[in-house]
């Protein structure tokens, strides 16, 4: 698979990224390079490999318990508040 201009400019579009003209070429080749990896990586032979299961022994689950917290620090890095309430910008048009 190769991806070309239209599809590096459509990703881009996707990603919602502003790629300069003179950057489409560049931005083709590492998406190219990422996907001939994948089909490296697709090439290995894994049919005898176990699943794993990523678990640290030394993590220790604790209790679930509300506790009582001030608004006003939670909301002291907002960068916009308005009545104890996060701002946030509309996202669904």
């Amino acid at each position: 698979m190769t991806v070309s201009r239209e599809d590096a400019l459509k990703v881009s579009h996707l990603a919602r990224i502003s790629v300069d003209d003179s950057k489409v070429d560049e931005l083709c080749n590492s998406l190219n390079r990422i996907l001939n990896f994948v089909e490296q990586l697709n090439e290995v032979d894994c049919s005898q490999v176990d699943g794993t299961l990523q678990y640290i022994s030394s993590m220790h689950e604790r209790d679930d318990v509300a506790k009582p917290c001030d608004p006003s620090l939670v909301l002291s890095n907002a960068p916009h508040k308005e009545c104890n309430m996060f701002v946030v910008p509309k996202v669904i048009g």
